[in-house]
């Protein structure tokens, strides 16, 4: 395979494909916008300023955990505000019983 074969846009990190709307889903197009030039082009093309696009198992997983983490974090934080308020709500609670009592 030549190096021209290997540089085609569908396989370029600049490369974006436009989508069509199907009848359940949308199909990817055969064109799309290269975001260097700011063109649309086919993704059979090739230019110089292709830059590898690289999906690895390994990058993947660790976005998908980053992501994760992130958002046990943040549910973590919420959990800590509500029982909090909880918290308070009971002790006011308490106090209006125990005015009541009196």
């Amino acid at each position: 395979m030549s190096e021209e074969n290997n540089k085609h846009c569908y396989c370029c990190k600049h490369y974006k494909p436009y989508y069509t709307k199907g009848y359940i889903q949308f199909d990817k197009s055969d064109i799309g916008l290269c975001a260097k030039n700011k063109d649309t082009v086919e993704k059979e093309y090739y230019c110089d300023n292709y830059s590898f696009l690289y999906h690895g198992r390994i990058v993947r997983r660790e976005a998908a955990l980053s992501a994760v983490i992130t958002h046990v974090d943040a549910l973590s934080q919420l959990k800590q505000i509500l029982e909090e308020d909880d918290e308070e709500e009971i002790k006011e609670l308490f106090l209006n019983f125990r005015k009541r009592k009196r």
